[in-house]
């Protein structure tokens, strides 16, 4: 069996068993959510594991009103790495164009959602969590996990459209954009600019001192000196390699790619572009850096309101 089937098994397992487990959460409107337009949610819920995890919700109440009977999309806006959901102003700017936006925070990052697990909140590391382990210790594997079942939570809401979803990230925000489209059939349009993440057996050969990938030559040079579990840590990550999530995606795709990127190369960000095999647009801005890019936010309206 190839890689790729394997690849494709594992995961339709794991979406099988989100979708057959009990949901448990808790909404709550937020104490400064008094606007006629839009209201601001609290969400958080019991994980797989128990887990503890949080997500702001948006909810559109003006197109509901202009539109009573018609079902609203549903953004999922991913964060990078590590940070959170941050603030609600730039979601709001979503729910402009006509959306009901949801934003996670992924587990012992700078948000509220807090591991179960062996590991504990830190700044950085969650790339080699569980990595010398099983797969099922991963943080971003158990962050995928978490991704689905939110989505079946908000998707459970009245008056949303779960068959029209739209994702939008940046760096590691960028990934979960792509793989959370991989893995959800209802997803329509996938934005990802400079996604983490990637292209991890030839990442682990480079010296990552100086970018978002250092987490593995700090691994190696403590844990893995002479290179004998290599093998078997890559195998691990083969099940979160964004590569892997693109070949699977059925959307239509808007890319940004950062081409003096040091933090995701460009060279990674474009196996993964290269990898996608649905509608797509890609766009290569020649002197930005892991950066804000304001040109893109452009881009991003135009897919959505035009696309």
């Amino acid at each position: 069996m190839s890689n790729e089937i394997n690849f494709k098994n594992f995961w339709s397992k794991k979406i099988n068993y989100i979708n057959n487990i009990h949901i448990d959460y808790n909404i709550e409107q937020t104490k400064f959510s008094k606007f006629k337009n839009i209201e601001f949610y609290n969400l958080t819920f019991n994980s797989y594991d128990n887990s503890k995890i949080y997500a702001k919700y948006i909810k559109n109440i003006k197109f509901r009103t202009k539109y009573p009977n018609r079902p609203i999309p549903i953004l999922f806006y991913f964060h990078g790495y590590p940070a959170s959901s941050r603030n609600w102003l730039e979601k709001s700017a979503f729910s402009s164009l006509g959306y009901d936006v949801v934003a996670i925070d992924f587990r012992n990052q700078g948000g509220l959602s807090k591991d179960n697990g062996n590991s504990s909140p830190s700044v950085f590391g969650h790339l080699t969590v569980g990595i010398d382990e099983s797969i099922q210790n991963m943080i971003f594997y158990k962050n995928i996990l978490d991704t689905l079942l939110l989505s079946r939570i908000i998707t459970s809401f009245e008056g949303v459209d779960s068959n029209n979803i739209v994702t939008y990230g940046a760096s590691q925000g960028g990934a979960f954009s792509i793989i959370f489209a991989a893995l959800n059939k209802n997803v329509k349009k996938c934005i990802s600019l400079y996604p983490f993440l990637s292209n991890f057996k030839a990442i682990y050969e480079l010296d990552n001192r100086n970018n978002a990938y250092t987490e593995f030559t700090h691994h190696a040079r403590w844990f893995n000196t002479k290179g004998s579990n290599t093998k078997d840590f890559l195998n691990n990550l083969y099940y979160i390699d964004t590569i892997n999530f693109a070949k699977l995606l059925k959307c239509n795709v808007l890319f940004g790619i950062s081409n003096l990127d040091v933090d995701c190369p460009k060279e990674t960000q474009q196996n993964i572009f290269n990898n996608i095999k649905s509608n797509k647009k890609v766009i290569v801005y020649k002197k930005y850096y892991h950066e804000n890019i304001p040109s893109f936010n452009d881009e991003v309206v135009n897919f959505l309101l035009n696309t």
